[in-house]
């Protein structure tokens, strides 16, 4: 059975492709007061402007609403993944080999959940981290959050 997410990026990323915009992410925070639906736009030339957030908002409102998803009240938000962007995919990790990240993982590697360190390289589904002096070697499947640290 599909998440919440991936139905929404089913829905989604086609609306966005017509558009010339790539889907980079979905979230959902489910909070007690609020559910929050985050939608991550990005351009390849030009980035994401304010304009293209408003439009896709409300376009994807309309879509959401007729699919009807929810079964209760939401706020969605549409943005650009930003220079502190969370990464999706394998794929997306794999582009910022060389780049300082951190990574949170379901099932502990060498005692920890939390690293934050320099993505050295991938090689198959294995994540190469180097955490101060030590590299850590986490496989993909055990990510469950990736989001790189920007550079300022």
């Amino acid at each position: 059975m599909a998440t919440i997410e991936q139905r929404v990026a089913e829905l989604v990323a086609p609306v966005l492709e017509e558009k010339g915009i790539e889907l980079w992410g979905v979230k959902l925070i489910n909070n007690p007061k609020r559910t929050t639906l985050q939608i991550f736009i990005d351009k390849k030339d030009g980035g994401v402007t304010i304009d293209d957030c408003t439009e896709v908002s409300l376009e994807l409102n309309g879509i959401m609403d007729v699919e009807d998803i929810f079964n209760h009240p939401y706020f969605l938000e549409v943005s650009s993944p930003g220079l502190d962007r969370y990464l999706f995919t394998f794929e997306q990790v794999c582009a910022y080999v060389g780049k300082e990240m951190t990574v949170e993982v379901s099932m502990p590697v060498a005692n920890r959940r939390r690293f934050r360190g320099l993505l050295e390289k991938t090689e198959g589904d294995i994540l190469f981290l180097k955490v101060d002096n030590d590299v850590y070697e986490i496989a993909y499947p055990n990510v469950s959050k990736a989001q790189l640290i920007p550079v300022i």
